[in-house]
């Protein structure tokens, strides 16, 4: 897909990254990465909450590039699908069937804590830890809150999930498989600011915020998959009603990770073959280096003794066959003659060669060497 840069700048300041990624079929990360590659600055965090109050920043020009069209790359960047997985849902039914005023293990556990807790200044009745799960909610909703966990928890078997005590992240998880993932419970809210001035003062500020919870509940579960991860209270149905969805996207959510892991791990074993073959033309070309370096010495030593050898000789039919040379002369004249002979690397060579070097491959080292 393509899309001028100026067209997508505008989009980015005109649609929060997460919605825009949906509608262009990729995702988020995808999308930011595209636009970090383009120069195309993006809103900042908070920015729309900023721009419902009508506090947001300026937003930036955009900079000039050479580029003006951009590349949406669908198959790179495109959001993965999550799996679908069939559950037992009337083992699911069964179970809502036969929810009573006993609340299972974890929402029992979680009602007692929020029962016990004492609401924040701003009434934020909270909790969270390895026993009970993460809540944040008002006192209104407690019990209804409880009796939605109650309501998963009692669902989760028909997906072959379960609540896990995490001792480490000191939180609850849904287990699916072994595949672990994090789910919390809030109620929304809206909030009013008040701005107080000191009558001395009217520099000095203070600001305090009001807190309204609205009783709408929303559910949200954490894990490295892209799919689905929050239901709410909404118009037509309440979260109640949406216990078998909120199983299903466990599900689904835990297969997507698995499925992630099983994509990266072959990443990951491409990359380390990739880098096998890499090394492994690296040290044929170290090994055909050495080769003809070492063939080039010995074929410098042999010019070497070549020359020596005719340079001697030429010595030796310049002196007239009835001249008489002093001892030290002919001790001179054999010595050369014999360091010619010595830088000879043609024996020697021809003695590795008929002992028998095993295979004749650039792949394998030159040998022992003849010449240094």
């Amino acid at each position: 897909m393509q899309i001028s840069r100026r067209d997508l700048y505008n989009r980015v300041w005109s649609t929060p990254m997460s919605k825009l990624s949906r509608e262009l079929d990729i995702s988020d990360v995808g999308l930011a990465k595209v636009c970090r590659r383009h120069n195309i600055p993006r809103p900042p965090r908070g920015y729309w909450a900023k721009l419902a109050a009508g506090k947001a920043p300026p937003k930036p020009a955009l900079p000039s590039s050479k580029i003006d069209t951009v590349e949406l790359d669908a198959v790179r960047h495109r959001i993965a699908e999550t799996p679908k997985v069939d559950i037992d849902r009337a083992s699911i039914k069964a179970a809502q069937a036969a929810q009573g005023e006993a609340l299972a293990g974890v929402a029992a556990a979680t009602f007692e804590r929020l029962t016990n807790a004492k609401p924040s200044a701003d009434g934020f009745v909270t909790c969270g830890s390895s026993r009970v799960m993460a809540c944040s909610l008002s006192s209104a909703t407690v019990e209804r809150a409880c009796r939605v966990l109650d309501a998963i928890e009692r669902a989760l078997p028909a997906a072959g999930a379960r609540l896990a005590h995490n001792q480490e992240a000191k939180r609850v998880e849904v287990d699916v498989g072994g595949e672990r993932l994090g789910i919390s419970l809030a109620e929304n809210y809206t909030r009013t600011e008040t701005v107080e001035v000191d009558p001395k003062y009217s520099w000095m500020k203070s600001r305090t915020f009001t807190y309204h919870f609205t009783g709408e509940l929303r559910l949200t579960i954490t894990g490295d998959f892209s799919g689905r991860k929050s239901w709410a209270d909404g118009k037509r149905s309440r979260l109640e009603e949406k216990v078998e969805s909120i199983v299903a996207g466990l599900a689904s959510g835990a297969q997507a990770i698995a499925q992630l892991r099983a994509e990266r791990e072959e990443q990951r074993r491409r990359w380390a073959e990739a880098a096998r073959e890499a090394e492994i033309a690296r040290e044929r070309q170290r090994r055909l280096r050495n080769f003809s370096d070492q063939l080039q010495r010995e074929a410098a030593a042999w010019h070497r003794y070549c020359e020596v050898k005719a340079y001697v000789e030429h010595l030796q039919s310049q002196i007239n066959a009835s001249e008489t040379l002093s001892e030290q002369s002919r001790e001179w004249l054999r010595l050369a003659t014999h360091l010619a002979r010595l830088t000879d690397p043609t024996k020697a060579r021809l003695e590795a060669l008929q002992s028998g070097i095993s295979g004749y491959d650039y792949d394998l080292p030159f040998g022992r060497a003849i010449v240094s």
